[in-house]
């Protein structure tokens, strides 16, 4: 009993019957799946025909698409979500009164952070019938079908983070909000554009010191797997990402790394520090460092 009174979260508790007693929430459930619903049947209604025989090889190119779009979604819906979490209790004058009481700093980050993606991860889960209805056609492994999700998991795990620290960092929620989103489009664009001017410099040193026969360094193909789109394509086995299980599998033949954990392990680290740092800079009193034996 005791163990589960500290795992208890009232923060978090509270937020969620906040969240889901509204009278939009049903509303937005509703409307998001009439849109994705109609994206896909609109999508088999096209590859058919108006009726006639479905090519079960165009499913997967569906499920791609639609687990494009659901991702491009949590991209741009989850900064705002997460971005005015701190920033708007300290703009409503409560965060002091809340770090006055015995919630401590972490229950207070972990619990903001995890009811702000409640409903997110709610309206993604509820897109599985979606998802089911494509799976039937085939083309889809269900290793590919857990990944999918599980991406989308981490993801909205990691991006959420970014915006709590942010939140931590900026008094505004405007500017945090704004701030939040330079930061993710930032990281969605800038992986790969760093990736490819990498890749285009070293090409051109070789060309310039005639080295054309070296190996490509890992480096490119390892901000590409940490991009959000090529790490999607990469669980179907597309995109620039394969090139780097290609190589290390060439490379180093007794070992097999999927792109896929790669991008997990990344969002992972992001979502420890950043949360950690948001942690500690919302504490009243910070502990300092220790001075050295010489110093005192």
């Amino acid at each position: 009993m005791n163990l589960l009174q500290r795992l208890r979260n009232p923060v978090l508790v509270n937020e969620w019957k906040l969240r889901m007693r509204t009278r939009r929430s049903p509303w937005i459930i509703t409307f998001y799946l009439l849109v994705l619903g109609g994206v896909t049947l609109t999508f088999i209604y096209l590859m058919t025909g108006g009726g006639g025989h479905y090519n079960p090889n165009r499913s997967r190119e569906l499920f791609m698409v639609l687990s494009i779009l659901q991702l491009a979604m949590i991209c741009f819906v989850v900064p705002g979500l997460t971005a005015g979490v701190i920033s708007g209790e300290r703009e409503r004058q409560t965060l002091s009164i809340l770090l006055t009481t015995n919630i401590s700093a972490t229950k207070l980050i972990v619990g903001k952070w995890l009811a702000s993606l409640s409903f997110m991860t709610f309206l993604v889960f509820a897109t599985i019938p979606l998802y089911a209805i494509v799976f039937l056609y085939g083309g889809i492994s269900p290793a590919q079908l857990l990944k999918v999700f599980g991406f989308y998991l981490i993801t909205m795990l990691g991006l959420g983070s970014v915006g709590v620290l942010i939140s931590t960092l900026i008094k505004r929620t405007g500017i945090a909000t704004v701030l939040s989103y330079a930061v993710v489009f930032g990281y969605a664009a800038g992986t790969s554009i760093l990736a490819e001017v990498i890749r285009e410099f070293i090409r051109y040193q070789r060309r310039v010191y005639y080295s054309t026969g070296a190996p490509m360094p890992l480096w490119p193909d390892l901000l590409h797997s940490i991009n959000p789109l090529f790490g999607m394509l990469g669980i179907f086995n597309e995109g620039p990402v394969q090139d780097l299980r290609r190589v290390i599998s060439s490379r180093f033949s007794l070992v097999s790394v999927d792109p896929f954990w790669l991008y997990v392990l990344f969002l992972a680290f992001v979502t420890v520090v950043c949360l950690a740092l948001a942690v500690y800079l919302i504490k009243p009193v910070r502990p300092r460092l220790r001075k050295a034996a010489g110093e005192e």
